[in-house]
């Protein structure tokens, strides 16, 4: 009996140290680099691409490990300067709000965790039934819900209306990409009384709202690491993680510029087409309901993305596309003051396996990427100060509903006068603004 028990302890402390040195295997970015542009483009010919934050002028500003340090000095690439991330609790958490505790809910404070966002979901369902219908298309790594809200005048009918699709965060950091079609969902709901617009877009469409794709690494760079990108996949090799707007079948692959094979990678796309369950959901809900128009909220940038994002060459419909992203740039401005520059994904970077590019490419339908403030940050951009939440939302909302109005109404806005009108943009029409 002793000798057996001896040999339980032994056998649980093996996987004790098993476990914990298995668990320190994986290795988080500290470092934030800076290069020029050009010296980037050369490096990543013969290497993978690093985590680009974003680029200001010619300098551009990455999240790196020391092993991509090393790479990048092996490289003829020069690094203009370096800068460590604040370590503040955990593995790298760092509030980004102008109090010292949060303003509400949990460690994430006024942002929606997963558990916060499905609950808010719920409630919506409960407090409008004939509006607001739940569903659960899916199921993430670690087995949570991927919760689609479809929100209709007569929502438990397929109707014969225009299905507009709205996505937030494939990338776990970015937190203020759940907020806007959360806060959209919500409004829509609350206002449709009492605003016209709103009742126009829920009438004449059914709107169909995932605001969370990635929910594991959302919870993930919550409580653990703030700032993780992909999903919680175990690759192997103490590798974690696809990057979710990667994974797409339209010209997945297509190059190792636009996405990576290599596992560590912050831009890795998977060992093939939708091999994520994440993503796999979304295509297996669309191609039941295919969308007229699509948006897929991201930050940060300020920038409005059209495809193509696999190719520098213009996609068929880039001139409409660029004039939906152009009208909704000006009615962003309008509120805030805030620019919003659009055009193709290549001003951003290119990237291949994306989830406009797909639907796009599937479905011949508009199909944009809002990346949302603030730009020009290199630790604050991606965690947008909790009082800034309300400000994206709002100055977001009439470009929303021109958006979701533009595919009733028809391109001209002219069987509704008086109802979003073409508005005297300053912005030129037909070509990117940048």
């Amino acid at each position: 009996m002793l000798k057996s028990l001896k040999i339980l302890i032994f056998i649980l402390l093996m996987i004790f140290f098993i476990s914990f040195n298995y668990a320190g295997q994986e290795k988080f970015p500290d470092t934030i680099i800076s290069m020029t542009a050009s010296d980037y483009r050369a490096y990543i010919k013969n290497h993978p691409p690093l985590d680009r934050l974003y680029c200001q002028g010619e300098t551009c500003f990455f999240l790196v490990t020391h092993i991509d340090i090393k790479q990048v000095e092996e490289s003829e690439a020069v690094i203009l300067g370096r800068e460590s991330v604040p370590a503040c609790e955990g593995f790298g958490f760092c509030r980004r709000q102008s109090g010292d505790s949060p303003s509400q809910g949990d460690i994430n404070g006024a942002y929606h965790s997963y558990t916060e966002t499905k609950t808010l979901l719920q409630v919506l369902e409960s407090g409008f039934p004939n509006m607001a219908q739940v569903s659960t298309i899916g199921y993430s790594i670690e087995g949570r819900e991927l919760n689609v809200i479809k929100i209709s005048d007569n929502v438990g009918n397929d109707e014969s209306e225009p299905n507009i699709f709205i996505v937030g965060c494939h990338h776990a950091r970015e937190w203020i990409s759940v907020e806007v079609p959360l806060l959209f969902a919500q409004y829509l709901l609350e206002n449709y009384t009492n605003d016209p617009q709103v009742q126009r877009a829920v009438n004449g469409s059914q709107i169909y709202i995932l605001p969370l794709q990635n929910p594991d690494g959302l919870e993930f760079s919550i409580h653990t690491y703030q700032m993780w990108r992909k999903n919680r996949r175990y690759n192997g090799n103490f590798s974690w993680g696809v990057d979710t707007n990667r994974n797409y079948g339209y010209m997945w692959g297509y190059d190792d510029n636009g996405s990576s094979p290599d596992p560590n990678s912050y831009t890795y796309r998977g060992t093939g087409p939708f091999s994520e369950p994440e993503t796999d959901a979304l295509r297996q809900f669309l191609l039941a309901h295919p969308p007229k128009g699509s948006l897929s909220f991201h930050n940060f940038s300020q920038i409005i993305l059209i495809p193509w994002g696999y190719t520098f060459a213009p996609a068929p419909d880039a001139f409409e596309m660029n004039e939906i992203a152009g009208e909704m740039a000006y009615r962003i401005y309008q509120v805030n003051g805030r620019l919003y520059n659009y055009g193709s994904s290549e001003a951003l970077y290119l990237t291949n396996g994306d989830t406009c590019d797909w639907i796009y490419g599937t479905f011949g339908a508009p199909a944009f990427t809002i990346e949302l403030p603030p730009e020009y940050m290199v630790f604050g951009g991606f965690f947008t100060p909790e009082e800034m939440i309300n400000s994206a939302f709002n100055e977001n909302l009439p470009a929303l509903l021109y958006f979701v109005n533009y595919f009733i109404t028809g391109p001209d806005g002219d069987s509704n006068p008086g109802v979003f009108p073409r508005s005297k943009s300053p912005y030129p029409r037909g070509k990117k603004h940048f």
